[in-house]
């Protein structure tokens, strides 16, 4: 396990450095452009390290941000490393189609973690596995507890949220039930953006036609695809066509 573990941080690491070199300078070049406002309101579902959090900060830094992430060690070291950020609210709590319970996945690499239930039989999985040392696919997931998650409609109500600038959803695989649980309710809210992390892989059995026909009928359509520097991933974002609210 200990060689494991090691391999795990090597991966990570590359990943990372992959990340701040290859994708994040080119999403800074379209969100240059595509923020108007000057304190833009961002909700991220998925949050992990904060990867997406800092990237807005340099961005803007008077960004506020409601963020949402159901992986215990994550949210704990989220809340240590904004606990001076008053306008970074942070949410143990994930997001579904449905308020009620799921059992969260949480996976040796945690950017991974996830309430979906991966494809077994997943050539890529089982690739992932072998450079990992792994024998079995199933031993990827290193813990599973229940965790409360919410319709995102409900909390944009609550909240009394009007404006979000972008909502970015990184919960591999469930992004559909995301985007359920926040198109069930007509909302008095604008949303300008919506960023989708896309996996051109067989790891996951949802189908990305419903996911693009669901927004589709919600008017978001698709405004750029931005390659990540590894893996086949792009990340997604979809323009709001619609001037009135939402």
């Amino acid at each position: 396990m200990k060689i494991i573990k090691t391999r795990v941080k090597i991966i990570q690491s590359i990943i990372h450095l992959n990340e701040k070199f290859i994708f994040y300078p080119r999403l800074k070049r379209y969100y240059k452009k595509a923020i108007k406002n000057s304190n833009p309101v961002i909700i991220d579902i998925g949050v992990n390290k904060g990867q997406t959090i800092d990237f807005f900060l340099k961005i803007s830094p008077t960004i506020k941000v409601f963020g949402f992430e159901p992986n215990n060690n994550m949210f704990n070291f989220l809340k240590n490393k904004y606990r001076r950020n008053k306008n970074i609210r942070l949410f143990q709590n994930g997001i579904s189609s449905q308020n009620g319970k799921l059992v969260f996945n949480e996976n040796i690499m945690n950017e991974t973690s996830t309430f979906k239930s991966v494809n077994i039989d997943s050539i890529y999985l089982k690739k992932k596995a072998k450079i990992l040392g792994i024998k079995k696919v199933e031993q990827m997931i290193v813990n599973q507890y229940e965790v409360n998650v919410l319709k995102l409609a409900d909390i944009i109500e609550e909240k009394e949220i009007r404006q979000i600038d972008i909502l970015k959803i990184d919960t591999e695989g469930h992004e559909y039930d995301c985007l359920l649980g926040l198109f069930q309710n007509k909302l008095d809210c604008k949303i300008d953006y919506i960023q989708l992390e896309s996996h051109n892989d067989d790891m996951y059995n949802s189908k990305k036609v419903d996911i693009e026909n669901l927004l589709h009928n919600n008017n978001f359509l698709l405004d750029a695809k931005i390659r990540h520097g590894f893996g086949g991933i792009d990340e997604l974002i979809y323009k709001n066509i619609r001037t009135n609210r939402l």
